[in-house]
């Protein structure tokens, strides 16, 4: 028994040791390694301009699309989206600008019916951590003769929120070669940022294709 005391004594050491160690390794994971969220969000490049040409991406040439971003690994995709696409459909992170002081406005080229040509608006809340998915602003697609071209001007003034104008195009054609019927159309949206979500001001399209066409020429 002339050995318990010593016996103890290595016992409580090698305790406070043990303890220490664990709360060591805590503090510095939490102080070092980011979020996953925060990960997402630093792969956009911030936007400060007012103005922004959203255009789809062209069929088949990645070369040719107009928003390649950055490729946003597929452990972080599910906070952008849920859905299942093709493991060759990727998201990209494109560029990030302040809906409002509290909302973060990303725009994210992304997968769509049949590749990665579709280029979305997505949200992040700044208080709950939380993305929501806005509103498409720009796609291009082509199936068995139907061809649907999407694309907008995303702008900001000192007077209002952020806005967009799209410009919506539909074409089918039905009938055999011969005796081909063609219908097309035009729709144009006004939609803006109300302090919470995407929220539609006009689908007056005559009034709407005006204002689109005098946006500013220069593109991002």
């Amino acid at each position: 028994m002339k050995y318990l005391p010593f016996l103890l004594l290595l016992f409580f050491s090698a305790c406070i040791y043990s303890a220490r160690q664990h709360s060591t390794t805590v503090t510095i994971a939490d102080d070092t390694i980011p979020s996953d969220i925060d990960s997402l969000i630093h792969l956009y490049k911030a936007f400060e301009q007012d103005t922004l040409e959203i255009l789809p991406g062209a069929f088949g040439d990645p070369d040719t699309w107009h928003f390649k971003g950055t490729a946003i690994d597929s452990q972080l995709q599910p906070l952008l989206s849920d859905r299942r696409y093709n493991e060759d459909y990727l998201f990209y992170a494109c560029y990030k600008f302040n809906l409002d002081a509290n909302t973060i406005g990303l725009v994210t080229w992304s997968p769509s019916e049949y590749e990665s040509s579709s280029v979305k608006l997505f949200a992040y809340h700044k208080k709950t951590k939380t993305i929501t998915f806005e509103t498409e602003l720009a796609e291009e697609f082509g199936d068995a003769g139907d061809v649907l071209i999407k694309k907008s001007w995303l702008y900001h003034s000192p007077d209002s929120s952020w806005q967009a104008i799209l410009e919506n195009f539909n074409s089918s054609q039905y009938g055999v070669p011969e005796d081909t019927v063609a219908v097309a159309s035009y729709d144009y949206y006004h939609l803006t940022w109300n302090g919470s979500k995407i929220d539609t001001l006009s689908t007056d399209s005559s009034a709407l294709v005006q204002v689109y066409k005098m946006m500013p020429v220069n593109k991002k």
